[in-house]
Parts: structure tokens; C-alpha cells; sequence
């Protein structure tokens, strides 16, 4: 047991992705590159929610950079370029956040109506 959370704490600290790890020692992103990108670092926003190896803050931190790439891609479709309509993941984003940090979460959620709701030739 104390060889596992020794294992699972080295992981964390050294920040290295495991593609062979077991079901007792789960295996994560380093947390720059789920900043970077974390829709190649998660399937899903609610595994960051989810995950046993991320701290509180770190989860919010990661949550964040995604809630800003998908009000990329929302002002994208619904401004910039609409003919693109990129799929966007903002809402299930914003249900995970929820979960972290329900202002945040609030304040993205406010975000993305006020992009939805301007239409072209609006580039607020």
C-alpha cells in the first residue's frame, strides 16, 4: 500500500504520462500539458472532476484553460466564421467547473450567452 502512494506521489511530482499504469496507480497528463491542451488530456471535463491524483486547484486550473479554449471555439462558430460550427464542449466544461467553483462557473456560463446570443455582424 505505502509502495503505491510513494509510486502514485513520484508520478505527480515528476509529472509524467504512464500509458502502462495499473488501476492502483492512475495515470495523468503532466499538468502543463493538460493546460495546454486538455481535450487531448481528457475525454471527458468530468474525469478532471473525478480524478483521485489532482488536487482542488489544480483541477480548476485545468477546467479554466478548457472553459477559455471552448469560448474560442464559441466565438468561432457564432461570430467569426459560423459556417465552421466547430463542436464545442463548453456546457459539459461549465458542469464540471460547476462542481470546483460554482462563481467561476457562473461567470463562463454568462460568457457563452452573451456570445450565443450575438449575431453576425456583432464581434463584441
Amino acid at each position: 500500500m505505502n509502495q503505491t502512494i510513494a509510486r502514485d506521489v513520484d508520478h505527480i511530482q515528476h509529472n509524467t504520462h504512464s500509458p502502462s499504469a495499473t488501476s492502483s496507480c492512475f495515470s495523468i497528463p503532466s499538468l502543463a500539458d493538460a493546460l495546454a491542451d486538455p481535450r487531448s488530456a481528457f475525454q471527458h471535463p468530468a474525469e478532471v472532476v473525478t480524478h483521485p491524483l489532482l488536487s482542488r486547484r489544480e483541477k480548476r486550473t485545468i477546467l479554466i484553460s478548457w472553459a477559455r479554449d471552448e469560448i474560442m471555439l464559441e466565438r468561432v462558430a457564432n461570430g467569426i466564421l459560423p459556417e465552421l460550427k466547430p463542436k464545442s464542449q463548453i456546457d459539459a466544461v461549465i458542469a464540471a467547473l460547476r462542481r470546483i467553483d460554482p462563481q467561476a462557473a457562473a461567470e463562463y456560463r454568462s460568457a457563452v450567452a452573451s456570445i450565443r446570443a450575438c449575431r453576425p455582424p456583432c464581434r463584441g
